[in-house]
């Protein structure tokens, strides 16, 4: 079963509404973690979430030497700064059930905080390429792998123009999670991971990616056109079956 979800990544504005625009054009469901309120479409096929940094949490001053013990009250800072962000997340996007944590930021005691922000699905965590994979429920909240991901793909070189992924033919829930900068700029490898900033902050729109090479939007494409053909338009996250979940809750607190 595949499941497309995208990162805005706090793309600046004109990218996220060109991207969404045409996402919405393909037909099929989508979950998009919004980084910032979006300055494009909503349609009746997008599943919103939520995609916050929680590096950005207050830490205190004993934790200022990197290699001394973490302290009590540093643990009650930083999981009272994560809930903040969190809580403000809840505010900006109150129809949002699904988080994922910028850099897939994670710890044991964050399914808590995110179950008391209000949501119900996470989806901080990649297992690239694993067969038969599954979520996973902690307390009240449920946890979807990531099976791929467009800097991956890249970075293994996979191909472009056509879909052929590691263990692609075998069972089990595969969501990819995409990224407006390499969406809008049509990656076609790393080589333009360091260009990206420059491009989409540049005044000038993005020069058009000959047909010849195909990229990272290509790639999506085909990816929609599979789920049209055999999943009738595709699921998002809070609709996954019950058959891509594993039927006992797990313990992450330690």
């Amino acid at each position: 079963m595949i499941i497309l979800t995208i990162d805005t990544d706090w793309a600046p504005d004109r990218a996220t509404a060109a991207v969404l625009e045409k996402v919405n054009a393909l037909g099929v469901k989508v979950t998009v973690f919004f980084s910032t309120p979006s300055p494009g479409p909503a349609w009746p096929l997008l599943e919103v979430g939520a995609h916050p940094d929680l590096s950005r949490r207050v830490a205190t001053e004993r934790q200022g030497d990197g290699l001394a013990v973490a302290h009590p009250e540093h643990q009650a800072a930083a999981e009272a700064a994560e809930e903040r962000i969190l809580t403000d997340y809840r505010r900006a996007f109150p129809e949002a059930r699904a988080v994922r944590t910028h850099r897939f930021h994670w710890h044991s005691d964050l399914s808590r905080v995110m179950v008391r922000t209000g949501f119900a699905h996470d989806s901080s965590m990649i297992l690239p390429y694993h067969p038969g994979l599954k979520g996973f429920r902690v307390g009240r909240l449920t946890r979807w792998p990531v099976w791929a991901s467009d800097h991956l793909h890249l970075a293994r070189r996979l191909p472009l123009d056509h879909l052929a992924f590691p263990n692609g033919n075998q069972p089990g829930l595969k969501i990819f999670c995409f990224h407006v900068a390499y969406l809008h700029l049509n990656a076609a490898g790393l080589d333009d991971f360091n260009m990206i900033s420059h491009r989409l902050e540049s005044a000038a729109p993005a020069p058009a990616r000959p047909q010849a090479r195909p990229g990272v939007w290509d790639l999506f494409q085909r990816l929609a056109e599979k789920i049209h053909r055999e999943q009738n338009g595709g699921s998002w996250l809070d609709e996954i079956p019950p058959e891509y979940l594993v039927d006992t809750e797990i313990a992450e607190v330690v």
